[in-house]
Formats: structure tokens, C-alpha cells, sequence
């Protein structure tokens, strides 16, 4: 603290005041360069040693006695924005780049202030700017995510997508920093808007394929905008490109057979799903999903109940709580005329869930009907219909 109060006194001394006088409000006389540049010497030192009280008040005295000099404007900047005044901190700095408007430093502080006080307008100018000046700093894909979360900020969606649609076709940037950047920009947006713009977002995705054709990044999020459209050709396709991609890794291969199978199955290609899913089973045998949905569909068909059975039997085993499982296999041991034992599955089920899911309440109630508790069956049957509603 002593050393703090020395250099305070002895910079207003330079100044041709008093530290009395500093606080009396006196008339200044104007110091010669000299001062005001061991002055803001002093107050960078008080900075750099966190006596950013005893700064702001050393560059007060400096800003009246020679209120244009930048260095003085900037660093009073820099005091105020510590000291939680964001917006006399951005007026100071604004006006030490206006003083100096060749300090690229002034507007590179100033730019980075915008931008982490959402004033993402402003840092686009302005780092647009600093872009013709210093392109290898501040590259393309910086430019683009700025500029598409300024046009997010206003709503307006097709220069937003303009403005990613260069992102990820920038030559200059690799596959991490574009998929970095766009996850950035697209998160969050409520259900209404995602679906009023989930066209021109699946488009932005074939884009990004395009431009990086081996990038799981890319693929992946073709494969979820693809889904969201319901666009069955687009699914089977980026999942197979997805499988040739990870020729190693059988997790992800079973995946995406498991997704091509269920979309065989809502195209009403019963073949093709059930050798789709057999295809995915003998890569992993054990696979609950691939499982589930493949004697789910069975049971449905009324065909290869057996089969069916065994494969229901491994999820229950593996996943005894999961709601879904349990239904499909008290299902098809009804379906095989053995409702006694298909009745706890059931009864599990509505513990863990059951209860949310029409379909599994409608199975239940047809096992307590074959079990002759019609009261039971009723209940059951009831709320199955008021899901419906």
C-alpha cells in the first residue's frame, strides 16, 4: 500500500499538483508530455499490481488535464471495465480509437468488448475491419460465425444461412473448426423456429458434405436433419456413407444399420428391415434396440413367434426396467397363448413408465381381459384411450 500511495503522490507531483489539490477539484495546469507519460506509466503499474482503485484515480487526474490523449482514454477504459462499468468502459475505449485510429490494439480491445457484451453488430464491423488489415488473425470462418450469429440475433435466417453456407465451404479452415463453429451458431433454437427452418438447414448440410465428403461431422448432422424431414432416401444413404466411414468401428455400424432397418420398416419393406436387422445382429447379437424392434415387428406379423421370444428374452434380461422391452415381450408370450406369464412383465412395466405409453396400456389390458379381470381390463382400456386423446 505504501509503495501504491509513493507512486499515486508522486505522479500527481509530475502533473504539477498536490495529492490535497487532486481532490479539491483545483485548476489544472496543463503538464508537459513528459508527466502525462509517466503518469500513464504509473497507472499501468498500479494495473499490472491489482490497485485498480488507485489507477482509475491517477488516470481521473490524467483525463482532466489532457482529456484527448488515447493512452489516458484507454487505460481509463480498462480501470472502469474492472470495476464493473461495462458501458463507460466501451465509451472511453471508443474514444481512444477514435483518437488513434491507426492503434489496431485500441480496436481489437474494443471489438472483443462488443462481442462479449452481445454487441455482436458492432464486432462485426469492426472485425471486419481488422479482417483487411490482419486477414491470417482473423480469418474467413471467424468472420462467418460472427456475422451468422448477427444475422440470428436480427431473425434474418437466409443471410444467416448465407453467411454459414461460406463457413463451411472455406478452403482455408479444417473439418473441427468448421463443425466447432456451426454448433456454436445453431444451438438452441425453440421447436417452432428449428422446424420453419429445417429445409434450409438440411440444405446447409448437404453443403457441408459436399465440401468435407469424408467427415463424420458432417454426415452425422446430414443424417439428423434427413431424420427430422423424414426424408427416407437421405437416411439409408448418409447411414451407409456413416458405415463406410467407420469400417472399424461396429458400434457405430450397428447404429446406423439399426436406423436403415427401421426406416425399411416404415417404408413398408418388411424384407429389406428384417435382413437389415439380421445384418446388424450378427455384428453385435446382443444389441437391445436392433433386438427389440426386429421381434417387436414379428410379433406384429404374427410370425416367427419363437424367434421372436428369444430375442425379447435377451432385452428384458439385459434391461429389466425399461418400460418398451418388457411390452414387447409380454406381448408376444401373449401372442403365443401365455398371458399368466405375460401379466408381471406388465405389471413391471407400469412402474417404470408404462403407464405413459397407450400401446402398452392397451397390451395390458387385452392380457387382464384373457385373464378373465374385466374391472382390471376396463381401467387399463380407459386409460389407453384417454392417451389417445
Amino acid at each position: 500500500m505504501k509503495k501504491v500511495l509513493f507512486c499515486l503522490v508522486l505522479s500527481l507531483r509530475f502533473l504539477g499538483l498536490s495529492s490535497q489539490e487532486a481532490g479539491q477539484g483545483v485548476t489544472f495546469v496543463k503538464p508537459d508530455s513528459t508527466a502525462v507519460e509517466n503518469g500513464i506509466l504509473d497507472a499501468v503499474a498500479l494495473i499490472d499490481a491489482r490497485e485498480v482503485a488507485a489507477a482509475r484515480n491517477l488516470l481521473d487526474s490524467l483525463a482532466r488535464v489532457s482529456p484527448d490523449n488515447d493512452a489516458v482514454c484507454y487505460y481509463l477504459g480498462m480501470c472502469r471495465f474492472n470495476q464493473g462499468d461495462v458501458e463507460g468502459a466501451m465509451k472511453s475505449i471508443e474514444k481512444a480509437a477514435a483518437l488513434d485510429s491507426a492503434n489496431v490494439w485500441y480496436r481489437e480491445t474494443l471489438a472483443s468488448l462488443y462481442l462479449n457484451t452481445g454487441k455482436t453488430p458492432e464486432a462485426l464491423s469492426l472485425y471486419r475491419r481488422l479482417q483487411k488489415e490482419r486477414p491470417a488473425k482473423y480469418p474467413d470462418i471467424f468472420i462467418n460465425s460472427l456475422a451468422a450469429d448477427s444475422y440470428r440475433l436480427s431473425r434474418d435466417y437466409p443471410a444467416f444461412f448465407k453467411a454459414l453456407t461460406a463457413l463451411v465451404q472455406d478452403e482455408n479452415a479444417d473439418d473441427e473448426m468448421k463443425y466447432s463453429a456451426l454448433m456454436s451458431s445453431l444451438g438452441n433454437f425453440d421447436s417452432r423456429t428449428f422446424n420453419a427452418i429445417l429445409p434450409s438447414l438440411d440444405s446447409l448440410m448437404v453443403r457441408y458434405c459436399e465440401a468435407e465428403p469424408s467427415s463424420l461431422h458432417a454426415h452425422n448432422l446430414r443424417l439428423e436433419t434427413a431424420i427430422g424431414r423424414d426424408d427416407s432416401e437421405a437416411v439409408i444413404r448418409e447411414c451407409r456413407t456413416l458405415i463406410a466411414l467407420q469400417p472399424d468401428d461396429p458400434g457405430q455400424q450397428v447404429t446406423c444399420l439399426a436406423i436403415i432397418g427401421d426406416t425399411y420398416h416404415s417404408l413398408g419393406n418388411e424384407k429389406l428391415a428384417f435382413k437389415t436387422y439380421e445384418e446388424a445382429l450378427k455384428i453385435d447379437p446382443s444389441n437391445c434396440p436392433v433386438l427389440n424392434n426386429y421381434a417387436y415387428y414379428l410379433s406384429q406379423r404374427r410370425c416367427r413367434l419363437r424367434k421372436a421370444e428369444k430375442m425379447s428374452r435377451i432385452t428384458v434380461e439385459k434391461e429389466p426396467d425399461n418400460a418398451t422391452y418388457l411390452d414387447t415381450y409380454g406381448w408376444i408370450l401373449y401372442l403365443r397363448g401365455r398371458a399368466a406369464e405375460a401379466k408381471p412383465y406388465f405389471k413391471h412395466a407400469m412402474i417404470y413408465g408404462g403407464k405413459e405409453s397407450a400401446v402398452i396400456l392397451e397390451h395390458y389390458s387385452l392380457v387382464l381381459k384373457k385373464l378373465g379381470e374385466e374391472d382390471l381390463s376396463a381401467y387399463y382400456h380407459n386409460l389407453a384411450e384417454s392417451k389417445k386423446k
